[in-house]
């Protein structure tokens, strides 16, 4: 009587009737699971099931009640449908109708797709949600000589922000933070000035469409010298930001630039995740030529969540002058 997927019909009592019962092959757990049986032409059946999880040894009861003609259901509730399974029999007043308590129906409970892969997402970060980050970099596209003046091109930016892995996929993570990108770039007359903003906030969602590709999506406000300005940032990554990757991505702000950028990350050495990222940026200023940035980042991961990082890398606009690239950066999972 334990085989699944197979049709029983056994004769419950003169009471009752015949009983036809196929038994699920399996169940999804945290989801309730409906019994269906057919009945004779009796309407006075007291058809009940009486279940259990796999390890519980209390029994509870769930009547049929009738939806057809012949047809008639029971729900188990959600809450009994838990890993590695669940057990029931069917009784019809005082007869037997299907299995018993000592040899009852056994079928197999799987946990949703959605809540394993949140599993491995967990498991992944050790189970740390949260996380708090901050990055500062400064950029060099070294000096220019504009009607005999030498006039330095360069930039320096700051992030901070918090994330939260939600897993309430396809949203998989919110993310919100502050950025600071200030520098002093020549204007056409070769007169230095400067650029950027001091103070921008922003919003991300992170979608992860299936396990492994994930969609970044952001939302960004500006001060900068003109007034309020939008911007946006949007990156598709196969794979683990902190680990091995590929990700593409562009980033515009407005009166300020925009920048687009191709990264490969790798973890083959353990304890030091790298990357070298190709970006093409106009950097702080949307009226400068736009320059090539070729950037080296590697990390080291602590116990107890905290995560330290370093950039280099060369900047150059044009074929006369370049710079250097440096940027420090931490972060700390809880």
């Amino acid at each position: 009587m334990k085989s699944l997927l197979i049709l029983i019909a056994i004769g419950a009592s003169a009471h009752a009737g015949t009983v036809r019962h196929v038994p699920p092959s399996e169940a999804t757990a945290g989801e309730p699971l409906q019994l269906i049986a057919q009945l004779g032409d009796n309407a006075d059946s007291a058809l009940v099931v009486r279940y259990r999880a796999l390890g519980v040894r209390a029994w509870s009861n769930a009547t049929f009640t009738r939806r057809e003609d012949r047809e008639w259901i029971a729900e188990i509730p959600a809450d009994a449908i838990a890993p590695p399974g669940l057990e029931y029999f069917l009784v019809d007043g005082d007869h037997a109708a299907l299995g018993s308590e000592s040899w009852p129906v056994e079928v197999a409970v799987h946990r949703a797709p959605e809540a394993e892969r949140a599993d491995r997402d967990l498991a992944r970060v050790l189970g740390r949600r949260s996380r708090v980050h901050v990055m500062t970099e400064w950029i060099d596209y070294g000096a220019r000589t504009i009607h005999d003046r030498a006039v330095d091109d360069h930039y320096y930016r700051v992030d901070a922000d918090f994330s939260y892995a939600l897993l309430a996929y396809p949203l998989e993570q919110l993310r919100f933070g502050y950025t600071r990108l200030v520098g002093t770039t020549p204007d056409d007359g070769g007169l230095a000035h400067e650029a950027g903003f001091k103070v921008a906030g922003w919003f991300e969602l992170g979608f992860g469409i299936v396990e492994g590709v994930r969609f970044d999506a952001r939302g960004i406000v500006a001060a900068t010298q003109g007034g309020f300005a939008l911007g946006t940032r949007a990156e598709v990554r196969l794979g683990d930001a902190d680990r091995t990757h590929v990700a593409t991505g562009l980033e515009y702000l407005a009166d300020v630039g925009a920048t687009g950028y191709f990264r490969l990350g790798w973890a083959t050495v353990p304890g030091a995740p790298m990357a070298v990222t190709i970006e093409g940026t106009d950097l702080p200023s949307s009226d400068r030529a736009t320059g090539v940035r070729l950037l080296y980042d590697i990390a080291h991961p602590f116990e107890g969540g905290l995560r330290v990082g370093a950039r280099v890398g060369y900047a150059a606009r044009d074929q006369s002058a370049g710079g250097i690239s440096a940027g420090l950066g931490a972060s700390f999972d809880f």
